[in-house]
């Protein structure tokens, strides 16, 4: 396999796109018989090829512009709004948010075993909302009032009791809602946050060695992960100055080296009894549409863990950019 996979990408017709595809197999395929230095400079070419097939000045990750969006989120969300009146008898889902590649599948399909909730996977409709009734967002929040905000709330309880008829809890699993958490706390004041986190390193290295779509053009190159994860920390500083109490980080190293109390942990933040189906994630049937489909449909496993130890020589640079988010060991 890994042979003709080579032969594929050499061929003088293969596109940028088809040594994109063919390169991030081949990453795996390395990876998987323990081949790491080659494994590294194939997904290093295969993003080269993805950014390539992309066309000329597209698929840039503009590390300035990323920056004064952040700030600018900052300053909008500087203190808590005040919340709006939530419908009588209506319950927020539960948030679930973070990097991409940090967790979340895997976090929704452990609260989906408590018989009280229902996974209700990537839903849109925070940032739908943010695009059709808040744009220019942030700078859109300085005239958004009660009715405005109490008009968004029901909109979005209403979709979800569309999709979702007769469920008691439901999960909101979008990782990029970490960028919206003062307008999540402002629209449902009690909502609980998940925030899934994992080890810095592995959680960069997983989104550099994902073929994603261009629209997160960060992936593309591992110092621009790194750059993206730094903005995503110090935003999420931020949100935890303001609602620390209601946000609940979820660590997957943690997860996989002890399970049991993770979960407990868990499913107290969020007001749940213990349910010994929790554990038992990798039996769901529920749809996944997410990269980690297949993994989630494993049962615990901890290789993912450290995973970036195998790499250690390409991740100097990333390593020491990060050196002060890293935990000791690493």
């Amino acid at each position: 396999a890994i042979l003709a996979l080579k032969q594929a990408i050499a061929r003088a017709n293969a596109t940028a796109a088809d040594r994109a595809s063919l390169g991030f197999a081949l990453g795996r395929a390395l990876d998987a018989c323990a081949a790491y230095d080659r494994a590294f400079s194939a997904y290093d070419a295969a993003n080269r090829a993805s950014r390539a097939s992309a066309g000329p000045g597209r698929a840039l990750y503009d590390r300035g512009a990323h920056e004064r969006f952040i700030d600018r989120l900052i300053e909008a969300f500087a203190h808590p709004r005040p919340g709006i009146v939530a419908p009588a008898g209506s319950k927020p889902p539960i948030f679930i948010c973070g990097m991409f590649r940090s967790g979340s599948t895997l976090t929704e399909q452990l609260l989906a075993g408590h018989a009280r909730v229902t996974a209700g996977g990537e839903l849109g409709l925070i940032p739908a909302s943010v695009a059709s009734e808040l744009a220019p967002f942030p700078q859109a929040m300085a005239r958004a009032g009660p009715d405005l905000l109490a008009g968004i709330a029901a909109r979005y309880a209403n979709a979800l009791a569309r999709i979702f008829p007769g469920a008691d809890l439901i999960t909101d699993k979008r990782p990029d809602n970490f960028l919206y958490l003062g307008l999540i706390k402002a629209l449902f004041p009690s909502a609980r946050i998940v925030h899934t986190i994992r080890h810095p390193l592995d959680n960069c290295l997983s989104a550099y060695f994902l073929h994603l779509d261009h629209s997160m053009s960060y992936a593309l190159d591992l110092l621009d992960v790194g750059h993206y994860y730094r903005q995503h920390r110090r935003l999420m500083a931020h949100w935890k100055t303001l609602f620390g109490a209601d946000i609940f980080a979820f660590d997957y190293d943690d997860f996989v080296r002890e399970p049991r109390p993770a979960v407990a942990h868990l499913l107290d933040f969020c007001g749940l009894d213990w349910d010994e189906n929790c554990l038992s994630f990798h039996e769901r049937r529920n749809s996944v549409k997410t990269a980690s489909v297949w993994q989630v449909r494993e049962p615990l496993y901890r290789r993912a863990s450290g995973r970036w130890r195998h790499y250690a020589r390409h991740l100097e640079p990333l390593r020491e950019y990060l050196g002060d988010l890293l935990p000791d060991e690493a």
